[in-house]
């Protein structure tokens, strides 16, 4: 009988192929093991998520159920192993991710885009509240990259972590920068008056665009 056709696996999925493409496991040990890795900093990890992601993957038989045993009056417990078309599956979405650049919707760029609403002084006051936290953030991250390290991990089984590293640096040193620019003037804020004129230049659908300050006759608003 052919296998339906697999739908494109998100990230817990993703985590719990990796972890039965290294031997077979019951949810719970899942569960674990992803936290014990520090998994639950890349995913969104929750009982349920697991527990239906897990379902998904028998569904589409990229997992297979391999034995069930009991402990005493603990739950039954179902051990799943990793299919060939699982395999195949994990592989080629972990070529697809490391080699293409996909849109991520976070909520900090969002954020940015709405940082005009509020007052210049408050913006750059919770910018450096964000800058601080990711100084705590870097420092903590280098303190688990240092005993890793020292535990003799290898460099490779941790690549996310010094990613993130990396990206939490590139990040803070950006928002030092626009702090700086907003607090001497080299970023102007726009005035209220300047916003609201700004909404009513806005176009209808299927009007002319003048440009924003542009009148009604094309000519540069005074």
């Amino acid at each position: 009988m052919p296998s339906p056709r697999s739908p494109k696996l998100n990230l817990i999925s993703l985590a719990i192929l990796e972890l039965l493409d290294e031997r077979n496991m019951h949810p719970y040990e899942m569960q674990q093991t992803l936290r014990d890795r520090g998994r639950d900093r890349l995913v969104k990890l929750t009982v349920g998520s697991l527990y239906h992601a897990v379902e998904r993957l028998e569904k589409f038989r990229l997992i297979e159920a391999v034995d069930t045993s009991r402990q005493g009056r603990l739950p039954e417990r179902t051990v799943y192993s990793i299919t060939a078309d699982g395999r195949a599956a994990f592989t080629d979405r972990l070529r697809e991710m490391v080699s293409t650049p996909a849109p991520e919707y976070l909520e900090f760029p969002l954020a940015l885009a709405f940082l005009h609403v509020l007052g210049r002084e408050e913006a750059i006051e919770w910018l450096t509240w964000r800058a601080a936290m990711l100084e705590a953030e870097i420092a903590a991250e280098e303190t688990v990259a240092a005993r890793l390290t020292g535990f003799g991990t290898e460099e490779l089984y941790f690549l996310d972590l010094t990613w993130q590293t990396a990206a939490a640096r590139a990040q803070l040193e950006w928002i030092r920068t626009v702090v700086e620019r907003l607090a001497s003037g080299a970023l102007p804020w726009p005035s209220e008056a300047a916003g609201r004129q700004q909404e009513l230049k806005l176009p209808e659908p299927g009007q002319p665009v003048h440009g924003p300050a542009a009148d009604d006759t094309g000519s540069e608003a005074g």
